[in-house]
Order: structure tokens, then sequence, then C-alpha cells
């Protein structure tokens, strides 16, 4: 028996056209453009489809990076910028305080001797140095300049590459550390100023309470004491302006400083005030001592005679001079004194000039320091041209001489 082998089942034969049409999303396209009664038929096969999808995912992807690096680059340029804003900031509060201190500095200079001065210029001219520079960058970089910034603010969008950003922000980095750099110099120059003028002025308020204290000797023998602080400090207001603020508190070695040195100036002030009311000095310039303090023989009797004052032989017409302020309490002629002047200096202490030659002042005037009342004469009983010169305090009568050398 002969067995029969099926056939086997073939598939359906399917046309090209429908196999592509079923296989994929990008088969053939035929666009048909009918116009005037003309037919136009225009094919996009399937790759120029795939070239067309890639090239919009491409495009859509870059889209999105370039979005992601415009905003991270955003961010870096606007730290970037406050960063320089506040740099800026601190750099003009900086200089306003250098400003300040270095103004009420040369306040200080100024009520200092002009001997004491030549120590500290070298350390003004140091100052200024620092402060030129300071000047020299803000003029030649160009992330201080308005312009510039503005400028740079107008391109930001083409600046949106993160190197570049990067590399401003480190440019930006190095030009504030040279910035804190000069600052910090600049604060050491003003320590080391602070510091010589306190020396300085601790200097001279020990030359001044020398002189105190060597007239106290000559006063204490009339038991009597002259006290330099009686007139308290404690509600005496004024003196230079020390400026109140952050730059001036962060730093507290500066801060510490100008505390101190502000309290020597303010030392100094009030100790040249006191000295202002004490006659020190030579009231006529060139002299020779004729007869002292004390006991002496009368110059027209020879018997044995208190002398009030010293006299002061000088030539007729050279100037008087006051070594302290003060109101003229007498201006005419006395007994025996001839042409004589009378100051009260206050604090008890007064002054009397005899036998001059000319008076400049009357009485009730207001003399300062070192000003001429009168000249060098020979009226009133007197052997020659000289100056009688008297000084009291509290009414009693102390040797001048110890006056006129307690300030040379």
């Amino acid at each position: 028996m002969i067995k029969r082998i099926p056939k086997r089942l073939r598939r359906p034969k399917t046309s090209k056209y429908q196999k592509t049409e079923n296989n994929t999303f990008f088969s053939e396209k035929e666009f048909i453009i009918r116009a005037n009664g003309r037919t136009k038929v225009f094919k996009i096969s399937s790759r120029i489809q795939w070239i067309i999808f890639i090239s919009l995912i491409a495009f859509a992807l870059w889209g999105t990076y370039s979005y992601q690096l415009y905003s991270i680059s955003d961010r870096i340029i606007s730290y970037q910028e406050r960063k320089l804003y506040e740099t800026r900031d601190a750099y003009v509060d900086l200089m306003s305080d250098f400003v300040t201190v270095h103004n009420n500095i040369s306040g200080m200079v100024e009520n200092i001797s002009v001997s004491e001065n030549n120590h500290i210029d070298e350390y003004l001219k140091k100052a200024q140095v620092i402060e030129e520079k300071i000047r020299q960058i803000t003029a030649n970089e160009d992330w201080i300049n308005e312009e510039n910034l503005d400028n740079k603010n107008a391109l930001r969008e083409a600046l949106i590459k993160k190197d570049i950003a990067l590399e401003e922000k480190k440019l930006l980095e190095e030009k504030v550390k040279h910035l804190e750099e000069m600052i910090k110099s600049l604060q050491d120059i003003e320590i080391e100023l602070l510091k010589k003028v306190e020396t300085i002025s601790n200097k001279e308020i020990d030359t001044m309470k020398a002189s105190i204290s060597t007239i106290n000797k000559e006063i204490k023998k009339r038991g009597k004491y002259f006290n330099p602080l009686a007139n308290s400090k404690k509600d005496n207001k004024g003196g230079v302006y020390i400026p109140d603020n952050i730059a001036l508190a962060t730093n507290k070695t500066i801060n510490l400083q100008t505390t101190k040195t502000f309290n020597s100036i303010d030392d100094n002030n009030y100790y040249r005030e006191i000295l202002k009311k004490i006659p020190l000095g030579k009231p006529v310039w060139s002299y020779w001592l004729s007869s002292p303090f004390g006991k002496r023989k009368d110059p027209f009797n020879a018997k044995s005679a208190r002398h009030k004052g010293v006299d002061l032989a000088s030539n007729k017409g050279n100037k008087i001079k006051t070594m302290a302020d003060g109101k003229v309490t007498k201006s005419g002629t006395g007994t025996g004194y001839g042409k004589v002047v009378e100051i009260d200096h206050g604090n008890g202490f007064k002054t009397k000039y005899a036998h001059m030659n000319a008076i400049y002042v009357k009485k009730g005037d207001f003399v300062t320091q070192g000003q001429a009342i009168g000249e060098v004469g020979n009226t009133g009983r007197s052997t020659g041209p000289h100056l009688h010169y008297e000084i009291l305090y509290e009414g009693a009568h102390l040797d001048p001489m110890v006056f006129i050398k307690a300030n040379q």
C-alpha cells in the first residue's frame, strides 16, 4: 500500500508594496499635488525619513544640553557678579576707613611738636604709597570699572560656556586675593603708624608731666600744690573723630591700637591745654640774669631786701611775651615798677612784668601764649634796661627761674 505524503502548505505571496507598508513606520511616502489640471508626485524614501527623525532627536538633545549649560553658567556668572560687588563694597569701605584714619592721624601730627614729626614722616609716606597702589588697582582693573562691568552683563548670553565662566571666576578670585594682600599691608602700616604716634604722644606727655612736677617742687616750698587733674576730664567732650563701623571692629588689633593711640592723644591735648595756663618759658628771647629771686642787696642803698621776682637784663625795646593764656588785670604804672602789666592766667597763676618801655595791651584784654605785650625798658625804680618778672600761685611768690628752666 502506498502512503500519500501531504503537501506542505505554501504562504500566499504578498506584494512588495504590502510588505513594506506593514513592516515599518518609515515606509516610502508619496505626496500628490494637483494644480492647474496637472499632477505632481513627490516621494520621500525611508532613508530620508530616518535622517530627518534622527536630526530632530539630536536637535532636541542639543537644546536640552544647551539649556542646562546656560542655566549652570548663569548661576556661576551670577555668583561671580555678587562676589565682585561684595568685594568692591568692601574696598570702598576700606578706603573710606583709611581716609578717615589717615585724616585723623594728620590731625594728631599737627598737634605734635615739629621736631618729633620727622620721626613719623617715613610712616606717612608708606601709608600714601599703599593708598596709591590701591587706587592704581581701581584704575587698571576692568572688573572694577562700571562701564566694562555693564558690557560684560550685556554680553553674558554669549559667554555661556562653562570653561569661560570658570576661568573668569578663577581670575576674579586671584584679584580678590591680591586686593586682600594689599589691604593686609595697609593695615600693618596703619598699626605701625598708630604705635609710633602713640609713642611720640606718650613721650610728650611724660615731658609735660616732668615740667609740672618741677614747678610743684617750688610750689610745695610755699605749702601749696598744683593738681593738673583738678579739672576732671570725664565731662569734657570733643577731639578727633574715630570711625565706628564693622570694618574697624572686625580687626581687633587695629581697633585696640586705635583706641590706645587716641586715648594717648586725648591725654596729650588735655595736658597741652593745662600748660597753656602755666607760664613756662622765658618772656624775653635774649637776657642775662642780673638779679635773682629771694634775698639780695638793694641796688640803690645796698641794704638787704626781698626780691619778689627776677631781673632779666636785656636790650631796650626787645619784645616781652607772655608765656601763658590769660586776662590782663593791670596795665599802666605802679610805684617803683614804672610801666607794668599784670596777667591772670587762671588755675591760681599770675604774672607781673615791670619797668617796661612800652605797653601793647590794656586792662581787660585776653592774651594768648607767646603774644607780645610790650617792650623791655628802664622805667620806675631801675638802674638800666631790664624786665622785672614775677610769678605768683594763689598769692604766693615763686622763683620765675624754675618756670623758665622747666620748659628748656
